[in-house]
């Protein structure tokens, strides 16, 4: 009975303890509010390491520890038993074990060493595999033959991942051919001995028969305690890297100050952004304003900021230099779930969660049903989805039973519906209609920026001809202000918009 228990038991403990890890590391991040981690190769290195090893090295743990305090009572009484005849030998058989024992802790951590890199090409790894494999990519990967040339870089960065751990394991077993060798000599000396003890019957010839069944159980013993104890030092090391996770900070602090439902003016003095391990400034010596209810319109080149602003403005990350007010306080100096819990967004590449479409338009927000199909209607969508016969409780994505594929525009509409259900003080919307056609997008527009009076808008488009909505607008050029006014004055006064407004406006004509 005792090992079926003992199994039941391992079982149920390694189930709770890598539950209560991938918990753990899902709380991490939600510690982790700045977006500037994800700038941090070396974050995403020592995070896949710990996914990776989430779902085995807490059972090491287990396993390899019962292990070892099993095979150490086996080998302290074998050795006793041992040591009735000639505790010399009991000695230098343990002794035998203290070297490799050394050897093999330090091969374990140069193994260990390695798995941050090893971490780095598997993420490699696993995308030119899902490369080929995912739904995403398949058109362009069938179109323009991806596969011989990914499958070929998979399998030459597979080899280059491979060889330090296969240098690794051939250290590993020099290590152990000594030990055998050093087990094989004692073992050879002490039946010597006892042979030569028998012949001169100074002890039975039973006790050769003993000493060949305990030498056996004790060489045995032996390299599963150093097997099996390197391992679980690899599991503790494991372990180690995992605690130094837990205690990992981004120096991204939240204020105390609440928000208390008024947004009354965001302002902008002299921000400047540059990414974290980047030296390129993104926005230099920013300065506007956006007062409560206006409708505010970025507009530049790709790579002029826009993005970079909106993300600002959300505090996804702090400014470089200068400083973003709320109702004339940093901004710093709010609580930051609160100070969010005013705001809503529809991003530029926003999420297509493989969940239901009432998760996907509330994102686990009180339900309201209602208030869904309204969002829905707003951002366009309920006739298709009638047409379609798609509930709210349809998962949106064909790899799940039942579920259905939606194409670009209409999941840019979903997103549109989430931004709209959240009913937030501030939206953000980045770059919003992108791809709506154009009666959509006018309905859209009109759906937020005119039926919204008294919220605040800001949005980013290239598609000027939705600045008729905006109160004011803010011309970057090369992450600079070049212009904040109507797009009337704007036209008057600015050249470089007036000639951007007119080369779009002529496209059309």
């Amino acid at each position: 009975m005792v090992p079926p228990l003992a199994t039941s038991i391992q079982g149920i403990l390694t189930d709770k303890l890598t539950g209560f890890i991938n918990v753990n590391l899902m709380k991490k991040s939600e510690d982790l509010q700045s977006l500037s981690i994800f700038d941090n190769s070396t974050y995403f290195d020592e995070l896949q390491m710990l996914k990776d090893g989430a779902s085995w090295r807490p059972v090491n743990l287990i396993v390899f520890g019962v292990a070892v305090i099993q095979s150490g009572l086996t080998l302290i009484f074998m050795l006793s038993l041992l040591a009735r005849y000639n505790w010399w030998i009991a000695i230098i058989l343990f002794l035998v074990m203290i070297p490799q024992s050394l050897s093999y802790y330090r091969i374990q951590q140069q193994a260990f060493e390695t798995m941050v890199t090893r971490s780095k090409n598997a993420r490699k790894l696993d995308y030119l595999s899902s490369l080929l494999l995912d739904r995403k990519d398949a058109k362009e990967v069938r179109l323009f033959n991806m596969f011989p040339t990914v499958i070929s870089r998979y399998i030459n960065l597979f080899k280059d991942t491979r060889k330090d751990v296969d240098q690794i394991r051939v250290k590993q077993m020099y290590a152990s051919s000594i030990f055998l060798a050093l087990v094989v000599a004692v073992s050879g000396y002490g039946f010597y001995w006892f042979a030569s003890s028998v012949s001169q019957r100074t002890i039975g010839a039973g006790a050769l028969l003993m000493f060949i069944s305990v030498i056996a159980s004790v060489s045995s013993s032996l390299a599963t305690i150093v097997e099996d104890s390197s391992l679980l030092y690899d599991s503790l090391l494991w372990v180690e890297k995992y605690n130094r996770f837990e205690k990992y900070h981004d120096d991204f602090k939240s204020g105390t100050k609440q928000v208390n439902g008024n947004v009354n003016q965001i302002q902008l003095v002299h921000v400047s952004f540059t990414y974290p391990f980047s030296k390129k400034e993104i926005l230099h010596n920013i300065n506007f304003e956006i007062n409560k209810g206006e409708k505010i319109a970025i507009v530049g080149e790709n790579g002029s900021g826009k993005s970079t602003l909106i993300k600002l403005l959300m505090r996804f990350y702090d400014p470089s230099s200068g400083e973003i007010k709320l109702n004339g306080k940093n901004l710093k100096d709010y609580d930051l779930k609160d100070y969010r819990d005013n705001l809503s967004a529809t991003f530029q590449d926003y999420s297509r969660f493989k969940l239901s479409l009432l998760d996907n338009v509330s994102v686990f927000r009180k339900e309201n049903m209602e208030r869904v199909k309204v969002s829905l209607d707003k951002a366009g969508l309920n006739s298709f989805l009638k047409d379609k016969n798609i509930s709210l409780q349809t998962i949106l994505s064909k790899e799940f039973a039942g579920g259905v594929e939606l194409s670009g525009g209409q999941w840019q509409k979903v997103a549109l519906a989430r931004g709209i259900y959240s009913d937030a003080q501030v939206e953000f919307l980045d770059e919003p209609t992108a791809a709506i056609d154009a009666n959509s997008e006018n309905e859209i527009y009109k759906n937020f920026l005119v039926e919204n009076e008294g919220k605040t808008i800001v949005f980013v488009t290239h598609r000027l001809s939705a600045v008729k909505y905006a109160d004011k607008i803010l011309f970057l050029q090369n992450g600079k202000v070049q212009g904040f006014d109507s797009h009337k004055n704007l036209m008057k006064s600015n050249t470089d918009y007036h000639d951007m407004y007119n080369l779009q406006k002529e496209a059309y004509v």
